[in-house]
């Protein structure tokens, strides 16, 4: 009779005459307990529970590790359910294979996959707690944030290179944790065990403004603090043109040829040794662009000696001097036939194709220009009284990136953005740290400093559909979901939708957190980018309690559900006790202070 035993808890366990293999496929392994009542006088009833791991052994120091699944009945006579409905015979126990273990010098290795095992297998075991630590907390570059929701000793240790380097996603339901979740992540890659700071370097982009509790030493960027500012010349063609121009007019355009006219020539104008494109990111300034706008929708002629002048008075110019347009003129009105009384000769428009074209391109970008909402981003200054240059790029990025006051961790809060403008900054920032990783990885052919991007909500800005305000946030995001791991940049999409996600986003993620997730699409789209080994954990996705997760990917040696360490500190995402609240006395309001929080006023003023 083949051997079937048990170590647990440090006591060898005969169980020959209680477990056996029933089948064995590559997927799946059945296991029989071939007297329930037997187990039942001789184990506890957390012997073996759905979740539990199994050991089925080979006789040659290895042995196939399988997690239980589920269980049925074997009846084979009515004699085995008894008067008290006590059932008596057989159990089938499901079980999945997840990798096997091998035995060297008496230490155990866990190996992904199933290969050479001798059949028929030689023995069932229960899987002990050195068993699982060999293969839930045994990896290389060990990195660990949770702990195994079965067994709560057991960490559960993740391949840190593999598990940041090959892109993350959380996913779950509001209230499922995770921003906890996320916050935890970060706490422990930025945590040191020497006193200096490491070279961790993590951006985020906070859209509920939650995080700066959770990271209060570190960088924190916002339009409250009056701290951040991403100036309006960094914008590349398409996000300038989102911004300043809608598409569904009639004549778009030509708003966006002179648009882009008057980009050019201005970069040009402040930039001349440099060789610049409509995509540089190179100081312009908006203020004489819009100038050239207005003088263009306004412009007229008249000929003098020969000569096409700009119709103006007191002042003498040739149309071909286009810098000329750069301040705000005051032209002669059309004539007619009939000549000017000033000029002395006929004023026409005929010569200008943009004359009186662009009178809400021109209200809309002046609304722009005074939106104080957009301050941040459409300031020519950047300081009072000093205008930006293009040399400031780097102090922008050294900013961003945490070099200016050496932090770990970039908190960028988007709270108090308006929701247009929030793809656009995401844009502008993915694209610019991808260009820095790009070209420093080139410059040193290699990086030492990678990044990770944070994307908060990411199905609000990188959605499924194909809607042109969202198109350059996805081509920026894309690009580093896609090209970014070459070159040292990582990022971590966290929704909770993720089926109204953009799939070529989602799909580059190698590892997933994957939280409670209450919605049947987001169940169905989640259980479709799993491996196939693991789909059945997806039937669990909805009754997962708060902080806990199925964990699988690249970097984890078996799929498995974890408990979530609890951040510390922790993000600003508590739920608010209602019920706790409203049976509490009545609170009085400071309402006049809300409503000068409203209207972006100060506390203080008079």
């Amino acid at each position: 009779m083949m051997k079937l035993s048990s170590y647990w808890g440090g006591t060898e366990v005969d169980k020959s005459d209680q477990l056996r293999v029933r089948s064995f496929e590559s997927h799946s392994v059945q296991i029989e307990i071939v007297d329930f009542q037997k187990w039942k006088e001789k184990n506890t009833d957390s012997e073996i529970k759905i979740g539990s791991f199994l050991k089925v052994e080979d006789g040659n120091d290895r042995s196939i590790v399988t997690l239980v699944k589920s269980f049925k009945m074997v009846e084979d006579s009515e004699d085995e359910i008894t008067i008290q409905n006590q059932y008596n015979g057989n159990f089938i126990i499901n079980t999945q294979p997840i990798g096997q273990l091998e035995y060297t010098s008496g230490k155990p290795e866990f190996i992904k996959g199933i290969k050479n095992i001798s059949i028929p297998p030689n023995g069932v075991n229960i899987a002990n707690e050195e068993d699982l630590k060999c293969i839930f907390s045994n990896t290389d570059n060990k990195f660990v944030f949770s702990n195994h929701l079965i067994n709560n000793n057991i960490e559960i240790a993740v391949n840190g290179d593999k598990f940041f380097s090959k892109h993350i996603a959380v996913v779950g339901s509001t209230g499922s944790g995770k921003s906890c979740t996320v916050a935890k992540v970060i706490q422990e890659a930025i945590n040191s065990d020497i006193d200096k700071v490491n070279n961790t370097h993590i951006i985020i982009f906070d859209i509920h403004g939650e995080y700066s509790r959770a990271f209060p030493d570190q960088g924190y960027l916002s339009i409250e603090k009056k701290n951040f500012h991403l100036p309006y010349w960094l914008m590349n063609s398409e996000e300038l043109e989102n911004l300043f121009i809608e598409n569904n007019e009639s004549n778009s355009h030509n708003q966006i040829s002179v648009f882009k006219e008057a980009v050019i020539k201005n970069k040009i104008r402040y930039n001349p040794n440099i060789k610049v494109t409509y995509d540089s990111p190179v100081y312009f300034s908006l203020e004489e662009v819009f100038n050239y706008i207005c003088n263009k929708n306004e412009e007229t002629h008249y000929i003098k000696d020969g000569k096409e002048l700009f119709a103006i008075k007191n002042t003498e110019v040739e149309v071909s001097c286009t810098d000329f347009l750069w301040g705000k003129l005051s032209f002669e009105a059309s004539s007619g036939n009939s000549k000017n009384d000033i000029l002395g000769s006929k004023v026409s428009s005929k010569n200008n194709g943009y004359h009186g074209e662009f009178p809400r391109f021109i209200s809309r970008l002046e609304n722009k220009m005074n939106d104080e909402r957009l301050h941040f981003l459409i300031t020519e200054e950047k300081e009072k009284g000093k205008k930006y240059s293009t040399q400031d790029l780097q102090e922008i990025i050294e900013k961003i990136l945490g070099y200016k006051e050496k932090n770990n961790v970039t908190i960028i809060d988007l709270s108090s953005l308006p929701f247009e403008v929030i793809s656009i900054v995401v844009s502008i920032i993915s694209r610019l740290i991808f260009e820095f990783c790009y070209h420093y990885t080139k410059f040193f052919e290699k990086n030492d400093n990678p990044f990770m991007l944070v994307y908060e909500e990411a199905h609000k800005y990188i959605p499924k559909i194909n809607e042109a305000r969202y198109r350059n946030t996805r081509i920026a995001v894309e690009r580093v979901a896609k090209e970014g791991r070459k070159y040292g940049l990582s990022s971590m999409i966290v929704s909770q939708r993720p089926s109204e996600l953009s799939s070529t986003v989602f799909s580059q993620c190698n590892n997933f957190i994957v939280m409670r997730l209450n919605n049947p699409e987001d169940q169905s789209y989640v259980k479709r980018l799993l491996p196939e080994a693991v789909i059945s954990y997806g039937d669990a996705l909805s009754s997962l309690e708060k902080r806990e997760a199925l964990l699988v990917g690249d970097a984890v040696a078996t799929p498995c559900i974890v408990n979530i360490k609890e951040a510390c500190p922790t993000p600003q995402s508590d739920d608010i006790k209602f019920y706790t609240e409203w049976r509490s006395d009545w609170k009085d309001i400071a309402f006049s202070n809300i409503v000068k929080n409203i209207n972006k006023e100060s506390h203080n003023s008079n």
